[in-house]
């Protein structure tokens, strides 16, 4: 049987992609509302995670839970199902901040301490480096088998096979000893130092800063930054020209929330941090409808860009409405600064060079006419006309007319494509 192919029945969408040379670089584009592919075009499960940068190389390391494969599958909140069973931290490297290679689980279920499987494994932040101990270092909340608290683990490579180290199961001058959210920061222009940035987990009322032992496998007693009696979570810091921003979202669980931000040129010295304000741009559509994860520094040739990733929960339930609707497990977008003040400018899409480390608006060309479908034996035959200024293309494909649509070829420089394999008798949009 062949593909259906008459009008109406075949119809994909075709997303225009235009990269521009320079000299010293090129723009890469970034589309939200979208699952984020790896290069390989499967989808990128990193939620409540970070991104380190290791030579010239990002990596992007975060939570897969399970449900997160049946969100993908069908991106409908009944699909949100709140199944948070730990399934691997996995790791993703990319040159550019735009196209992301999957490498590794670097933990699993396969690895000692997760075999049986944990009641909570989330809220990790930036993996470190330890130059005298040749390890790399992750820390994040674990309830399991092997303890409850901060678990720490070690590898000796970014993207290999990571072990148990030891769990941390209470922190000092920490309201009843534990933590809320958290993140890792590393404060890459002030000699790499780590510092786990946390609230409590009594109504995350309270935040807070701990550094590390040097060898990085102990969290060491934590200083109060300030308190905020409605609670606020999601805590996450950057450093920009000797200023440290410790931002947060609303006390909104997995829905998304606009954030918040507090700085200060003293990292360490709770009365040099600015009053609890809002952070400008989350505002106008709750951080592009995401809960603020973290900022990561994109450092260029020219100039650092400031891009802030949010987390999109596939946790909806009667109290997390807000939780599971717009495609995608994450955001990125720009931040801006007038004097320390930043401004979160929320972006369906954008430009980014991560050479010269400058972004722009992505700009408009016209979507490419023409488009023709030639149905064969498990597969059609696209054809368009080209569109002015056009250096690559990117098809997209669905089941349903309202998608969602997966990336199925990308860097076409043709006008054509052959995709396949398909299902015969299918409809495809």
């Amino acid at each position: 049987m062949f593909l259906r192919a008459h009008k109406g029945t075949i119809r994909l969408l075709l997303i225009l992609l235009l990269f521009v040379r320079s000299a010293s670089g090129s723009y890469q584009n970034i589309v939200n509302d979208a699952f984020y592919l790896t290069t390989a075009g499967t989808p990128i499960y990193t939620q409540g995670g970070g991104i380190s940068k290791f030579g010239n190389t990002y990596y992007w390391y975060g939570m897969q839970y399970a449900q997160m494969a049946t969100y993908y599958a069908n991106p409908i909140a009944a699909n949100a199902d709140g199944n948070s069973t730990f399934v691997a931290i996995n790791c993703y490297s990319s040159q550019d901040m735009a196209h992301w290679t999957f490498q590794n689980q670097v933990v699993s279920t396969s690895t000692p301490g997760f075999t049986t499987a944990p009641g909570w494994v989330g809220r990790m932040g930036q993996v470190v480096y330890n130059a005298s101990t040749g390890q790399y270092v992750m820390w994040f909340q674990y309830y399991g088998a092997s303890g409850t608290g901060q678990a720490c683990c070690t590898g000796t490579s970014p993207t290999g096979n990571f072990v148990l180290n030891n769990v941390q199961p209470t922190i000092s001058n920490v309201y009843d000893n534990v933590t809320g959210d958290c993140t890792v920061f590393c404060d890459v222009d002030h000699g790499s130092t780590p510092y786990l940035v946390f609230s409590d987990a009594h109504g995350r009322q309270h935040a807070y800063i701990s550094p590390f032992s040097s060898n990085y496998l102990a969290i060491q007693p934590a200083t109060l930054i300030s308190e905020w009696p409605q609670g606020q979570e999601a805590s996450n810091m950057f450093e920009r020209n000797g200023v440290y921003y410790y931002c947060m979202s609303n006390l909104a669980g997995y829905s998304y929330s606009s954030a918040y931000e507090v700085q200060s040129a003293s990292i360490l010295t709770p009365s040099a941090y600015t009053p609890d304000a809002a952070f400008a741009g989350t505002t106008i559509n709750d951080t592009y409808y995401s809960q603020i994860s973290f900022v990561v520094p994109v450092a260029g040739n020219q100039t650092t860009s400031y891009i802030l990733v949010g987390d999109r929960w596939s946790e909806n339930d009667s109290s997390y409405l807000s939780a599971g609707h717009g495609l995608g497990f994450n955001i990125m977008s720009p931040v801006t600064f007038s004097g320390t003040t930043p401004t979160f400018v929320p972006l369906t899409s954008f430009q980014l060079d991560a050479v010269t480390g400058n972004w722009r608006p992505m700009p408009a060309f016209a979507t490419p006419t023409g488009l023709t479908a030639t149905p064969g034996n498990a597969q059609v035959i696209l054809n368009w006309d080209a569109s002015g200024g056009a250096t690559s293309y990117s098809v997209q494909r669905a089941t349903a007319p309202t998608g969602h649509f997966t990336q199925i070829a990308s860097g076409l420089t043709m006008t054509s494509d052959t995709d396949t394999p398909l299902t015969n008798g299918t409809t495809y949009y």
